[in-house]
Order: C-alpha cells, then structure tokens, then sequence
C-alpha cells in the first residue's frame, strides 16, 4: 500500500497546469549521496550531453546514471515515496525512460533552452511524467526551472538550434514563471509541458537528479525500448 499518493487537489493542479511543485522527498544524507554522484562523473566522465549552443557557458547532462552508479538506481528508481508520487499520475504500470543527472556550474552555467521533453523522445500522445529533484537550493540567480503552465494540453512547434542538437520551443518566454525549489525539493512535470532554466550566476554550482517516466506504449521516433535500459519500475508483463 503506498504512502505518498498525490491528493486530489494537488492531481487538479498537475492536470491543468502540467507541472506540480510536490515539496521535499529528500534528507539531507540522501542528497549528499546524490551529489557526491555527479561530482564524481564531472571529474571522470566526458557529459552525455552539453545543453549549450555557446562555448562560452556551459550545462552538462549525464544519462543513465544508474548504470554507471548502482546507488542512483536506489536513490531514485528504488524510491518507494517517487514511486507512490508517479502511479498517482502514471497508474501502477510504467516503466523507465531514462535517469538523468545536470550540472550547471558556478560562474558560466548556461541557460536551457524552452523545450518540451517529448521533442527528444518523439512517443505519440506519451503519457509520461519528470521527477525533478534540487541537489541545491535552486533560484532565479542559478538558474531555477521556469515553466509554461498548460502547454502540455496543446501542441507546441520546436525549431533545431543550428550546429546543435537542441530543439527550441516557439513561445512567448515573458508567460514563464520562475519554480524555485529547496534543496531536496521535488518538481514533477508532464513530458509535454514546455519549460527552461536561466543561467547560474552564482559562485556555486546548481545540481539536479531527474526520473522520467512512461506508461508503456510504443517505441518513440527518437527513443526505442529495451528491457536492459528501459525496465518497469512498477508493474509490467508477469515473468
């Protein structure tokens, strides 16, 4: 029997505005676990991605961290109150897209670009859902998310960023609204729902663990399936 299920009043808000500032999910020891994580691939591993057109700023993305880090996978995809929080959405059958940690250093950490998820993924009508953990107090200064309530109920046009492979969102930025978060604060967001991040102005970095999560459907344009990266986190096929 879960524990942490989402209410009604908060399920409301996650539908009308496809995101939901949830709260705290995190102690202190468990963030410290998170970002011990990503200090240890900024300093051994190449990022996955860099989430920047300039070479001037940078805003590193590391994928599928649970691989190159079993605790993550304990942290995060093992996390019954995560779990609980995502079947309110998702119901008890999905599985998952991918683990993702960010790093946006001090100093130069670059802006990301206004996207939907889904824009990298290409699933039809997903009905897929982020967890998004702060590492660190996030703010306006270093770059907190800013999201587009209701865009997940409509259908946003992207353009490539030249010489990237960033996809941008076609809006109007001045509707965003900042979503400041306390360190081991959980922000959910719907794979559609358009939203970006300032720059980090500060003299320290700002960290995020993420989850995302999928009812199961068929293979993206830009994303296929496979049980060895892609397990079921709850439910699934019986064995």
């Amino acid at each position: 029997m879960g524990t942490a299920f989402l209410s009604d009043k908060q399920l409301r808000f996650y539908s009308e505005n496809g995101y939901l500032e949830y709260g705290r999910v995190l102690g202190d020891p468990e963030v410290q676990e998170l970002r011990d994580i990503i200090e240890d691939l900024v300093v051994k591993q190449k990022p996955d991605v860099e989430l920047t057109a300039t070479k001037a700023e940078t805003y590193s993305l590391f994928t599928m961290v649970y691989q190159k880090d079993p605790r993550f996978w304990e942290l995060m995809q093992a996390n019954p109150v995560l779990l609980d929080i995502v079947e309110s959405i998702l119901g008890p059958t999905f599985r998952l897209v991918e683990d993702q940690m960010f790093y946006k250093p001090a100093d130069h950490g670059a802006p990301l670009l206004f996207h939907a998820d889904n824009v990298y993924y290409g699933f039809k009508d997903p009905e897929i859902v982020t967890c998004w953990i702060a590492l660190d107090d996030a703010t306006p200064e270093n770059g907190c998310l800013r999201m587009l309530p209701g865009t997940h109920r409509r259908e946003i046009r992207h353009e490539a960023v030249p010489g990237t492979i960033l996809q941008e969102a076609v809006i109007d930025e001045s509707l965003a609204i900042p979503v400041p978060a306390r360190t081991g604060d959980l922000i959910l967001f719907d794979g559609l729902t358009v939203h970006g991040s300032g720059p980090n102005t500060t003299g320290k970095p700002r960290r995020v663990a993420n989850m995302v999560s999928i009812v199961p459907c068929k293979d993206g344009l830009h994303r296929k399936f496979a049980d060895s990266t892609n397990p079921y986190l709850r439910g699934g096929p019986a064995r």
